[in-house]
């Protein structure tokens, strides 16, 4: 099928129409893209900021449509579906790591922005097990968010193997720090939030968490060894040791965004009379998005959005770099 998309032909350029030709295979589905993200990650890809990007681009890699055609050896999806897509549209599922329910680190995936076009187009074709029916209490648009943000934050947090009631924190409460929030929250746990906007407070304590200025070294200090588990949102800069501080003995400490630059660390913070762990957490597999939509359902997590229509996608993808949105912007396809 001809698919007509927006693509970006080189490294920081405006989105414009781009065609591309694409089969639907065996154990493919065609999807009518409704809604699609611009995020935060998806200006650092068209900016290149990981050195991978391929162009022309396709950005998008939050999304939400309608099934309207299934390959012939598809039989979870059926035509007229409500899907949500995320970053990885393939895997071999047969290597060691897709056999082991762990598809995301597949040698073989295949990515938005790296390996195939993404969700601002009229359509997406994907393997359809990549393809997440969208549970019915869940909105559309403020679903969107779920499909990378949520389940990267999901998965790092279920990865802990946290007890109920655990003191945490969260660093940074932008899209994915807002969603760890909630996710945190409705787990059981005492969750803490820091930020260097102290305008930020009451957004962070309607969410459910204990706001904590982060630009305050003092305050900070007054927390050491107090968290069981600390998860990381941020991409700029920050002192790594005076958050590794804050855990207690065997704490741990997930990282799900990461600056451009290198982070100095000092390894004793690690082993001396600590024991604490740092792991990083890269989006998850099908079974983490699975229950990761079943427990956001079950629990009304969802995102605050802001809708823009696709003919104002170049204006959006501004107001995303430029920091203008508090909230996930979300594009409608409106034809």
């Amino acid at each position: 099928m001809r698919i007509k998309a927006y693509g970006i032909k080189e490294e920081g350029g405006k989105a414009e129409p781009f065609y591309y030709e694409r089969n639907v295979g065996s154990n493919e589905v065609s999807v009518k893209i409704i809604y699609c993200s611009i995020a935060r990650g998806d200006v650092q890809i068209i900016s290149n900021d990981w050195g991978d990007t391929k162009f022309p681009l396709v950005p998008g890699h939050e999304i939400v449509g309608i099934v309207e055609e299934t390959g012939s050896d598809v039989t979870a999806l059926k035509v007229g579906d409500r899907v949500g897509i995320g970053y990885q549209q393939e895997a071999c599922f047969e290597c060691e790591f897709c056999k082991s329910g762990n598809e995301q680190f597949c040698a073989l995936q295949k990515v938005i922005g790296v390996d195939c076009y993404g969700g601002l187009a009229e359509h997406i074709v994907v393997d359809n097990r990549f393809a997440f029916k969208l549970p019915p209490a869940l909105h559309s648009v403020n679903s969107v968010p779920l499909l990378s943000s949520g389940v990267t934050v999901y998965s790092g947090i279920e990865k802990a193997q946290l007890p109920v009631n655990s003191v945490v924190g969260v660093l940074g409460v932008g899209g994915l720090g807002q969603l760890a929030i909630r996710f945190l929250k409705k787990m059981g746990h005492q969750v803490y939030a820091f930020s260097h906007s102290p305008q930020k407070k009451e957004m962070i304590n309607q969410l459910g968490a204990e706001f904590i200025l982060s630009s305050n070294s003092d305050s900070l200090s007054t927390l050491n060894k107090k968290f069981d588990f600390i998860i990381s949102t941020l991409n700029a800069p920050y002192d790594m040791d005076a958050f590794l501080k804050l855990l207690k003995p065997q704490g741990k400490f997930c990282i799900v965004a990461s600056p451009l630059i290198k982070q100095p660390i000092a390894l004793g913070l690690l082993y001396d009379y600590a024991q604490r762990t740092i792991y990083g957490n890269y989006v998850g597999s099908c079974k983490n998005m699975t229950d990761m939509l079943d427990f956001a359902a079950m629990h009304h997590i969802e995102s605050d959005v802001e809708v823009m229509p696709f003919s104002k996608m170049n204006e959006a993808i501004e107001k995303v770099r430029t920091g203008e949105v508090k909230i996930r912007l979300i594009l409608e396809n409106q034809e």
